[in-house]
């Protein structure tokens, strides 16, 4: 292939998003002769805008699953089985970190490959503390200590509700009704209890301001419910180090985390889609995975990278020690309108969280959010 390839890439901004693709670059050029450029959004834009307002200006796009029906809907990607062979993509699947891989399948089809994988997990400063907190009652011992951090702004308010419907028996849309109106109740009732633990500025606060607070020289020694980031187990990064670990859960068994991540797709309007696949899947397997891509920050979704000694050991153990909560996550459903639902439903309980206490409408306007929205097939 010619060396003068050139591909438009849109990612997200941050060192996990963004400075670890442009580090890959090398690695692209040299074996497959293709330049990607990378262009980054906003944290809040990358959860939020839908892909349909950026594709045609990309031949590769970083995406989080959620938007992958609506996308597809929309015909803004193209799918890895029409470009990518059967044994690439089984490759993939066998070396996914829990259900990264399968999260981008719909209609029968990958629709991006997992780049990133991650869910709500726990954090802790080791100076301060030998473990982060097993089970939710352990968690309340550490917030009456005045000791807990934990992230609700209205996207991680949803999360957390999310985790906590899955652990305790009834995910969200796993059965007939969206949800089981007395389980969520549950959940909306310790999530209150928590808010009566925590500083009220975690109300603001979202993955990244955690971890940033709990690095500083603030008080604080634990943080829960929070998506994980490597680079805070890395040395340098920050003043002082932290450890991630498991998600508490009600019966020390981790299970039930709300799975987050990213994907890279290809978008419908490129005009070389042969490269734009050949740099995706080259940047989802395992040599760059766990070399190149994780030396420069990023959060591999490949399973090589998460077993690899030298990965583990440049970000404090965080592949080793959140693995278990990651092979055990819960997969947000694959309908289209999801995007929405997630967000009217942060709409719905972040108030209350900020009130700390329930109006009582809280679960019968979630139960009624699906019926409006999701589009079933």
């Amino acid at each position: 292939m010619s060396s003068e390839v050139r591909l438009t890439g849109m990612t997200w901004e941050h060192v996990r998003g963004h400075g670890c693709l442009v580090a890959s670059g090398p690695f692209l050029q040299s074996h497959l002769g293709i330049t990607v450029d990378w262009t980054a959004r906003s944290l809040l834009a990358f959860g939020d805008q839908k892909i349909e307002e950026f594709y045609q200006d990309f031949d590769l796009m970083v995406i989080d699953y959620p938007h992958i029906p609506d996308a597809v809907a929309a015909g803004t990607v193209l799918p890895f089985e029409d470009f990518v062979s059967a044994a690439d993509l089984d490759q993939l699947a066998q070396e996914s970190v829990g259900g990264s891989h399968h999260s981008y399948l719909f209609r029968n089809k990958h629709w991006a490959l997992a780049l990133d994988a991650a869910s709500q997990v726990s954090a802790y400063r080791p100076d301060r503390a030998d473990s982060a907190p097993l089970t939710w009652d352990d968690a309340k011992e550490i917030g009456k200590a005045g000791k807990l951090l934990w992230p609700y702004k209205p996207v991680d308010a949803f999360s957390t509700f999310a985790t906590l419907c899955a652990q305790l028996g009834a995910p969200l849309a796993g059965s007939k009704n969206f949800i089981d109106n007395q389980i969520a109740a549950q959940a909306l009732d310790l999530m209150i209890e928590f808010t009566h633990l925590v500083p009220d500025f975690c109300a603001t606060f979202n993955p990244i301001d955690t971890a940033e607070a709990l690095a500083d020289d603030g008080p604080f020694s634990h943080a829960i419910a929070l998506y994980g980031y490597t680079n805070y187990g890395r040395v340098g990064f920050r003043k002082n180090l932290l450890s991630y670990d498991d998600i508490p859960s009600f019966d020390g068994q981790s299970s039930g985390a709300c799975l987050g991540g990213t994907g890279i797709a290809v978008s419908s309007a490129t005009k070389n889609p042969e490269a734009a696949f050949k740099a995706a899947l080259t940047l989802a397997k395992g040599d760059v995975q766990s070399t190149v891509y994780t030396k420069a920050g990023g959060q591999p979704g490949n399973l090589r990278a998460w077993k690899s000694r030298e990965c583990n050991e440049i970000t404090n153990y965080f592949f080793r020690n959140t693995l278990r909560t990651l092979e055990r996550a819960w997969i947000r459903p694959h309908v289209i309108g999801w995007p929405d639902i997630q967000m009217e439903i942060s709409k719905i309980v972040h108030p209350s969280l900020v009130a700390k206490k329930l109006t009582g409408k809280e679960v019968g306007l979630i139960a009624e959010l699906y019926d409006r929205h999701a589009v079933i097939e």
